[in-house]
């Protein structure tokens, strides 16, 4: 029943895909062992989910953890250098999000256990929404613009799901939300396009609802050796996601003024907080309401 040692990762694999249909547990051992000798090996990952396997991590994250392949962001942790299990690092870190928007929320008042209904705006292949909905089931809305995202949280997580545009006038919402969360889109939209997006996003706000959203802090750019302009911005056409023109989505750094000036006009009247470095490493969360 062993799987032997000492084998390379594909080899182990197509011992475990022969094994899998008329001996599943003994292709599950195939599938531990091609995980151990490649941790980024989503195949190996994504068997012992389906099959069940005391080595898979749902087993103890309690979430469905499987990965789709065409996910960019756990691509990244695979490919950063600082990373020695992208999969664990991948699952953990949608974990953490939740904590930080939590801890976020009792903050502002608006505890998450009480959102009567959410919007996870770029919710991708859901590393965050795949923890989101224990707390929140039923109440979770998904949209995306990269193809089979809306599709794979749908499916797998349950939730409602809808496809996002490239241009926000197109969007139509299908509800109004308690609270909308947006991570790392306003990082990476051009600052000319915010007061259009904003103005659509509180289109979509229930009466006394938040709007979440998070900004590189100022001090990252000043890290990195960003140059902002003179209106304090800079717009670079590079990102992680491969799948979306750099064009329209790029890396974005603004002053927290002229983010204040990009909310007014957008959402004129608008009372503004935002709390430094609370999402990832270097992200700000700017919270709205109406005024």
């Amino acid at each position: 029943m062993n799987a032997p040692q000492r084998q390379s990762a594909p080899d182990l694999l197509a011992r475990a895909r022969a094994l899998e249909a008329s001996a599943p547990l003994e292709a599950a051992s195939y599938y531990h062992q091609a995980r151990l000798a490649d941790p980024a090996c989503l195949e190996a990952h994504n068997a012992l989910e389906r099959l069940g396997s005391d080595h898979a991590y749902g087993k103890w994250m309690r979430v469905d953890s499987v990965i789709d392949a065409r996910d960019d962001i756990y691509r990244f942790f695979e490919g950063h250098e600082g990373v020695t299990n992208p999969i664990r690092d991948y699952l953990a870190d949608g974990w953490r999000t939740l904590s930080e928007l939590m801890l976020l929320l009792e903050r502002e008042g608006k505890p998450l256990t009480g959102v009567r209904s959410m919007l996870e705006f770029a919710s991708g292949f859901g590393r965050f929404t795949r923890h989101l909905v224990r707390v929140l089931p039923g109440r979770v809305t998904c949209c995306d613009v990269l193809p089979g995202s809306t599709d794979f949280v749908r499916e797998r997580f349950g939730v409602q799901a809808f496809d996002s545009q490239f241009d926000p006038a197109r969007i139509a919402w299908p509800g109004r939300y308690d609270l909308i969360f947006i991570l790392s889109f306003f990082t990476h939209v051009p600052l000319h396009a915010w007061p259009q997006w904003l103005a659509r996003f509180d289109a979509a706000l229930d009466e006394g609802g938040l709007l979440v959203f998070s900004i590189h802090n100022p001090g990252y750019a000043i890290e990195h050796s960003v140059k902002l302009d003179d209106q304090g911005g800079a717009f670079l056409r590079s990102s992680e996601q491969s799948a979306l023109s750099t064009e329209e989505y790029g890396t974005t750094f603004a002053t927290w003024e002229r983010v204040r000036r990009e909310i007014e006009a957008g959402i004129p009247g608008a009372r503004v907080e935002i709390h430094p470095r609370t999402f990832w490493v270097a992200q700000d969360a700017v919270v709205v309401r109406r005024g």
